[in-house]
């Protein structure tokens, strides 16, 4: 039997207000809870953030401490939570079969590929914007 995987994990929503961002973390913190286990975890309060390309927006995090049941889930955690970073406590090594790391790095090229897609439909879709908008701007003109 494989032994669990211990974990911190923090997890970062950044926005706008400041309300939405708490509002939303604790949203995200009930998602995690519904299908993880978190054994701990600690939320901090939104704050303003300081860097100038994020003027006028906050950040809250979460520290979480969950057990994993299995390295497949822990990876399958990051695809869909994207956490800012994660500490393995323990295990300090992993014995993996070649099947199950076969199976992460094509969940990963899959996920990859489909981040990849949604880029360049947004790309042709601001480039069409554009056209639209100097068409427009050119008729009133």
């Amino acid at each position: 039997m494989n032994e669990k995987i211990l974990a911190k994990v923090v997890v970062e929503v950044v926005g706008s207000p400041k309300e939405h961002v708490e509002m939303t973390i604790r949203k995200y913190i009930e998602r995690i809870e519904e299908n993880f286990n978190i054994i701990n975890h600690v939320l901090y309060d939104a704050e303003t953030l300081k860097e100038e390309k994020f003027k006028g927006m906050f950040s809250s995090f979460v520290d979480l401490e969950m057990e994993f049941n299995d390295s497949k889930e822990i990876v399958g955690f990051c695809f869909d939570y994207m956490p800012s970073s994660i500490d393995i406590i323990k295990p300090e090594k992993f014995n993996l079969e070649s099947k199950e790391m076969m199976d992460m790095i094509n969940d990963l090229i899959a996920k990859l590929h489909d981040l990849d897609m949604n880029v360049k439909n947004l790309n042709a879709q601001n480039v069409l914007l554009k056209r639209e908008i100097n068409r427009l701007t050119d008729k009133e003109g």
